[in-house]
């Protein structure tokens, strides 16, 4: 099951201060660079059930496994979305500013992902690899997203910059900050709708048909497991 995780939003504004007599006009195409990030998966399986479910305080961190409704693996990781726009400020005789958008450079995706899975079931045996198998299904889900929503970010980006990619004001740090404050608007709708786009595909790999398969695989391993910690943890 797909927790909620709201991404982490950075955006840094350089402003080169600069004297011309040049026009102030909007031009198309400014670049845009979207860069993914996944970092690869580091595989945990020291952790038993009692610490994978404290793991799941941080419920904004995690896609979790639910047999019998106790988590038997965990998949734990940050997300990203930093922006990087360098920006040219240049005064003119009249006393206006133009705040001109040289490129805009984005970092998206999922830092620091971490695969539990609780140490209790036997590293290689069926159970582990079932649930290992269910993990990457998570895992592609959000690998496949990254990749969908790169396109889409880098258009709507070019999209705005390429009308308002340029802004003329008396006062320069107010054009700059208007170039923020919309463009910031811009990628937290994007990363809401990542979320929520992650969080209903993630929903269909944790059906309740893939739960009935899983306990009822590898001879009933896993249902055996979460009877055990029941049994000393009631």
């Amino acid at each position: 099951m797909l927790k909620t995780v709201p991404f982490l939003l950075a955006l840094l504004i350089l402003s080169t201060p600069a004297f011309a007599e040049q026009g102030c006009d909007s031009y198309p195409d400014i670049p845009v660079n979207i860069t993914p990030v996944f970092d690869e998966p580091i595989y945990d399986f020291t952790a038993d059930i009692s610490d994978i479910q404290g793991l799941l305080g941080d419920m904004r961190h995690s896609i979790q496994e639910n047999h019998d409704r106790l988590p038997l693996g965990v998949t734990h990781y940050q997300p990203i979305m930093e922006f990087h726009m360098p920006v040219t400020v240049t005064t003119f005789p009249d006393g206006l500013s133009c705040a001109r958008v040289e490129r805009a450079d984005v970092l998206v995706g999922y830092k620091n992902v971490t695969v539990y899975i609780a140490n209790e079931i036997p590293e290689g045996s069926c159970g582990f690899d079932q649930i290992m198998g269910h993990e990457q299904k998570h895992i592609r889900v959000n690998r496949q997203i990254l990749q969908e929503y790169m396109p889409i970010i880098e258009g709507r980006l070019k999209d705005y910059l390429r009308i308002h990619g340029v802004f003329r004001e008396e006062n320069s740090d107010y054009a700059v900050s208007l170039l923020r404050e919309k463009l910031q608007e811009i990628l937290n709708g994007l990363g809401q709708q990542m979320t929520e786009d992650n969080r209903r595909r993630q929903h269909l790999i944790d059906s309740t048909e893939e739960y009935v398969r899983l306990t009822a695989s590898c001879n009933r391993q896993l249902a055996v497991v979460a009877a055990n910690f029941w049994g000393t943890h009631r």
